[in-house]
C-alpha cells in the first residue's frame, strides 16, 4: 500500500499456519533473518508461543525482545500505543529494520474483542506506512473461524508461507475497510435514554453513570477510566453532533456499557481514535483517550449519525 508521502516503508504480513510446524518454520526464519542482518526483533506472543520460537531459536532467542501478549492485549488501544512508542523509538536509534510478531490468543476473545483487534490490524498499516517495520500475524488456521481469517485477509498486504512471501489480492483499503466494519452491539429492549443537549448535562451524567457503574461491579479505577472517557466523547458530541443527543447505559452480559449517539453528518475520518493524536494540532484526541481508557470501544457512524458505545469488562462475581 501507498503511504501518505509514497510508498509504504512499513511491511505487514499474515502468516496463516495448521500446527507447531509450520509456525516454528516460518516464524523461526522471520525472526533469525532479522538477528543475522542486525533488525531488532520484538515479539507479543502466549507463553506457548514463546517457547515455541525459543526452541526453533536455541541460544538466539536471548537476542529477541518478548512480551507477553496475554497483558498487552488486554485493551487493544494500549496495545496499539504500545507499539507505536516502540516504533519512534527505533526511528530514533538508526538501528535497521524492527520485526515484530504479533499474535495473541484470538481463540479465547469475545465476538466484539475480535471485531475491534481486526479494526486495529487494518489501522495499523497506516500507522507503518512511515518505519522501517516488517510485522508479522501469526493466525491458526487449525483453530480459529473461516470467518475471522478472511477478515485477516483483508488487512494484511502481504502473506508469507513456505517461507515465501506473496502479495495479497484480498487486502483491502485500511479507510474502506473501517468503514464497512463499523458495528456496535444492540442495546437492551428496555433501556432508557437520556438526552444531553448542553455541557452542563455533562457533569451530571458522569456521575449517573458512575453510580450505576459502581452497582454493576465495576472498581474504583475502572470507574474513574470510563466515566472520564464519557466525558470526552459527549462532549464531542456537542461539538461536532447535531441533536438529538442521548446517552444510554447499564449492564450487557459481562460488560458494563455506556453509548453515545448524536445525528450529525458522522465521522469523516475512521481512522480517528486509533493513530496518535497530533500534539501541534488541537482537538482528536477523544476518541483516542477513550480507547486507552476503555476495555473496548466500538464506533458505527454514517450520514444519519454516530454511536460510540464505551465498554468496561465487569468482575466475574458481580
Amino acid at each position: 500500500m501507498a503511504g501518505p508521502c509514497g510508498p509504504s516503508r512499513g511491511q505487514h504480513r499474515a502468516l496463516f499456519y495448521e500446527d507447531q510446524s509450520e509456525f516454528v518454520d516460518d516464524v523461526g526464519a522471520f525472526a533469525l533473518q532479522g538477528l543475522r542482518v542486525g533488525d531488532h526483533v520484538l515479539a507479543a506472543v502466549t507463553p506457548r508461543k514463546r517457547s515455541w520460537i525459543e526452541g526453533v531459536l536455541g541460544d538466539e532467542a536471548a537476542e529477541v525482545e518478548f512480551l507477553d501478549a496475554d497483558s498487552l492485549y488486554e485493551r487493544h488501544g494500549v496495545m496499539f500505543r504500545e507499539l507505536l512508542g516502540s516504533l519512534a523509538r527505533h526511528s530514533t536509534s538508526g538501528g535497521g529494520t524492527l520485526r515484530v510478531i504479533a499474535e495473541q490468543a484470538l481463540e479465547v476473545r469475545q465476538p466484539a474483542e475480535i471485531r475491534d483487534y481486526l479494526r486495529y490490524e487494518a489501522a495499523a498499516n497506516v500507522a507503518y506506512a512511515d518505519h522501517d517495520v516488517s510485522v508479522l500475524c501469526p493466525y491458526d488456521a487449525a483453530r480459529l473461524p473461516t470467518k475471522l481469517l478472511e477478515s485477516a485477509l483483508e488487512t494484511h498486504p502481504e502473506v508469507l508461507g513456505g517461507g515465501e512471501t506473496r502479495r495479497n489480492e484480498r487486502f483491502v483499503d485500511p479507510v474502506a475497510f473501517l468503514r464497512r466494519r463499523g458495528e456496535i452491539p444492540a442495546a437492551p429492549a428496555d433501556v432508557a435514554r437520556h438526552p444531553i443537549e448542553h455541557p452542563d448535562d455533562v457533569p451530571v451524567l458522569r456521575a449517573g453513570v458512575a453510580a450505576q457503574a459502581r452497582a454493576a461491579g465495576l472498581n474504583r479505577l475502572s470507574v474513574e477510566e470510563l466515566t472520564y472517557a464519557v466525558g470526552e466523547v459527549v462532549t464531542n458530541a456537542l461539538v461536532h453532533g447535531r441533536a438529538p443527543r442521548r446517552v444510554w447505559s447499564g449492564v450487557a452480559g459481562d460488560r458494563f456499557v455506556c453509548q453515545v449517539e448524536d445525528s450529525g453528518p458522522g465521522l469523516r475520518d475512521p481512522l480517528a481514535g486509533y493513530l496518535s493524536p497530533d500534539p501541534l494540532r488541537p482537538g482528536g484526541r477523544g476518541l483516542w483517550l477513550a480507547r486507552q481508557l476503555c476495555d473496548l470501544v466500538e464506533i458505527a457512524s454514517d450520514e444519519a449519525g454516530t454511536s460510540v458505545s464505551l465498554q468496561m469488562r465487569r468482575p466475574a462475581a458481580a
